[in-house]
């Protein structure tokens, strides 16, 4: 055989079996690509970023466990799959992958802002957790434009009860999980196996002040770098945003 044509060959034969790797065992299993399509993550990460989610380190989940479990087994879930062991823990901080407790087939990005068995509580555009001011999910703050869960949670939930003001709320769930701290102020308590999550443009955020905290289990991964970052009809791709990692 020409030494060229070998040369090229095993060029090909070398990227095909790295992209069967990748798309055969990595992503359904490692890593999987996410797109930011709202701005409740900005500026951190804006609408057209493109990540890399790492899955293995939580637990993927096993295919089509949903479907049928094995009879005996000694893997995790216990919701409608099985999960694979996981290789790490979710931690404070960290921008999460999950999926959407109200609708457990739609996706979500947020921040990891308090963990089981700690207190959380919102006022006056500050949050609070075990009583201490976060320094996480305040990336942006419209101080001219904020909105009743910024300054005064849980106190207003029976407000937005009652007068059906937002979608998806959780009420019950998340009222049962209220107590008065030491200074009398009612503050949630994170649930066991759960973590509560922050947009950090927490002025336009749905999330766990509204929907609950996330059960580990919907946890997909941690957004680990951005790849890739364009919005469609917006100018050019943002050059600077790719190979970044995520903060």
């Amino acid at each position: 055989m020409n030494p060229k044509l070998e040369k090229y060959g095993n060029w090909f034969l070398q990227l095909a079996l790295a992209l069967l790797v990748f798309f055969g065992f990595l992503r359904p299993y490692v890593i999987e690509a996410y797109r930011i399509p709202t701005p409740s993550m900005s500026p951190t990460l804006p609408v057209g970023d493109h990540l890399l989610v790492l899955k293995s380190e939580n637990g993927q989940q096993i295919p089509f466990s949903d479907r049928m479990q094995p009879l005996l087994h000694n893997f995790r879930g216990e919701r409608r799959w099985l999960l694979m062991p996981a290789t790490g823990s979710v931690e404070l901080g960290e921008s999460i992958v999950f999926r959407y407790p109200v609708n457990e087939e739609v996706t979500f990005i947020k921040r990891v802002v308090a963990v089981e068995g700690d207190s959380v509580r919102v006022r006056n555009d500050t949050l609070y957790v075990n009583g201490e001011p976060s320094p996480f999910a305040v990336a942006h703050q419209d101080r001219f434009n904020s909105s009743i869960i910024d300054e005064q949670w849980p106190d207003c939930l029976p407000y937005l009860n009652s007068n059906n003001a937002i979608a998806d709320l959780a009420y019950n769930e998340i009222v049962s999980r209220v107590v008065l701290d030491n200074g009398g102020n009612p503050v949630y308590i994170v649930p066991v196996g759960n973590v509560f999550m922050m947009g950090d443009n927490r002025d336009h955020s749905s999330d766990s002040r509204i929907w609950g905290s996330v059960d580990l289990e919907l946890v997909k991964g941690q957004a680990v770098v951005t790849y890739w970052s364009w919005q469609l009809g917006n100018g050019l791709p943002k050059i600077g945003r790719i190979a970044r990692l995520v903060r």
